[in-house]
């Protein structure tokens, strides 16, 4: 199965509720933050949907989030993201990404051979009356192997700027997914930069309608005092 890069939503409403953070989109497999190396085959697309909640101290934010992604051919996916924010500090604001991933490599054994891509993403906001502006970029090499016959392992490492505070971060994530126990996925990771304090996250997707219908979900906190905490509900249609 091919996830496709994205869950930026939750981030914009991060970017919205801690301003003072280098925070930058993020496109993953859902509904993990770490990017996995599958690419979409040319023809074959994949429509995803999210909701998530992000609380810190007193301060809650919420988004919704819509993206479709296809297999363009030359080992390449590009996908839009539309996302919706609610809370004060979200002030009703709208986020806009454009990503995408590149395979460099992939060892033999087909569509469980190791693999390294290249994931990218470009995230425009526009609050109010205001313009849309350039948010946020970022670039990040991207790992998958077979540790175990059940199990995956996802690696990133990559490099991301917020514009808004010209701030440059270096971000990683590292996962572990299982392949399926009946119609459950469980996959849990850490994820961070070198501006902020680490997360943790756990999730679960569900297969629904075999490699066509997926439902997923994740709770995460930040390893801080703050204790900030996500949660998301998503699903994914493939076709």
């Amino acid at each position: 199965m091919h996830v496709s890069s994205w869950f930026f939503g939750a981030i914009v409403a991060r970017a919205a509720l801690c301003t003072a953070l280098t925070i930058t989109p993020a496109f993953a497999g859902r509904p993990l933050q770490t990017e996995d190396a599958g690419v979409l085959a040319r023809g074959e697309c994949e429509v995803e949907g999210s909701a998530a909640r992000l609380s810190a101290a007193d301060a809650a934010e919420r988004s919704e989030a819509l993206q479709l992604g296809c297999g363009i051919g030359v080992s390449t996916q590009l996908a839009l993201a539309l996302a919706l924010l609610h809370g004060d500090a979200a002030d009703g604001a709208r986020g806009a990404e454009l990503n995408g991933k590149t395979e460099l490599w992939r060892g033999p054994g087909g569509d469980d051979a190791p693999a390294l891509v290249l994931a990218y993403g470009v995230l425009g906001v526009k609050r109010g009356a205001e313009g849309w502006r350039h948010a946020a970029s970022q670039a990040r090499l991207v790992h998958t192997r077979t540790l175990h016959p059940d199990w995956l392992l996802h690696a990133n490492l990559g490099h991301a700027r917020n514009e808004t505070s010209r701030a440059r971060s270096t971000i990683w994530g590292l996962a572990f997914e299982h392949t399926g126990i009946g119609a459950i996925a469980p996959m849990a990771e850490l994820f961070g930069g070198d501006r902020e304090p680490a997360w943790w996250n756990l999730g679960v997707r569900a297969s629904v309608v075999r490699d066509t219908l997926y439902f997923d979900g994740s709770f995460g906190q930040q390893m801080s005092a703050a204790r900030a905490r996500l949660t998301t509900l998503g699903f994914m249609v493939v076709f």
